[in-house]
């Protein structure tokens, strides 16, 4: 639960919620920014979920001690955690910000805590915004049931697709399009999607080394 009130009416910022399949519920954001993140979140196999607003943090900043809230707390398939603060590169700029998000990350590191801060330029850059937004946009329904699930890993292990156009061969073009979605099969995330693009039936998706 947030430990504090995401969405207001109160500020200038744009914000709304994210259509969750990992969390089985809509995630609150406060900008496109956190909102493109939970794009990238929804489509890592290393995540199974995430909350936001997760912690109220307090630590030392110069003579005084300041409050924090990190923006995100994702939790790993690994059964690791990693939290995460959300903010365009240029705001990494301003010597307060910088200063405060330095010593957040020396808090985190002194309580045995992996902190990481994402920025516009790894979230926006193409080809893999669009990819994110492409794949999500055509994903639909529920996750999978076990049965189901196992019955398209029978399928896939006879036909072996190795490229997009293989899977749509055997699928149709909306079931492939969803299989992406739901991480049933991966793609290279980082190069353009096309018919021609290589699939993977295991691993899940390639995304960005945020848990490296």
């Amino acid at each position: 639960m947030a430990v504090r009130k995401v969405v207001t009416r109160s500020s200038c910022h744009f914000r709304g919620y994210f259509p969750s399949l990992k969390n089985g519920h809509s995630v609150a954001w406060e900008s496109q920014l956190e909102g493109g993140f939970f794009r990238l979140l929804e489509l890592s196999p290393d995540v199974l979920r995430y909350e936001v607003q997760p912690s109220r943090e307090r630590f030392r900043l110069g003579d005084s001690f300041v409050d924090y809230v990190p923006d995100l707390r994702v939790f790993l398939a690994n059964g690791g955690e990693w939290w995460f603060e959300v903010k365009p590169e240029k705001k990494l700029l301003i010597k307060s910000v910088k200063q405060k998000l330095e010593a957040a990350m020396v808090h985190f590191s002194e309580t045995n805590r992996s902190f990481s801060v994402v920025t516009d330029g790894q979230i926006w850059r193409e080809p893999l915004a669009k990819n994110l937004r492409s794949i999500l946009y055509h994903r639909r329904g529920p996750l999978l049931s076990q049965s189901d699930l196992a019955e398209l890993i029978l399928k896939l292990d006879k036909y072996k697709p190795q490229k997009l156009e293989e899977v749509v061969s055997v699928f149709g073009e909306m079931e492939a399009w969803r299989l992406l979605g739901l991480c049933i099969i991966g793609v290279d995330l980082e190069k353009p999607l096309t018919h021609k693009t290589p699939v993977f039936l295991s691993g899940g998706h390639r995304h960005a080394n945020l848990f490296a």
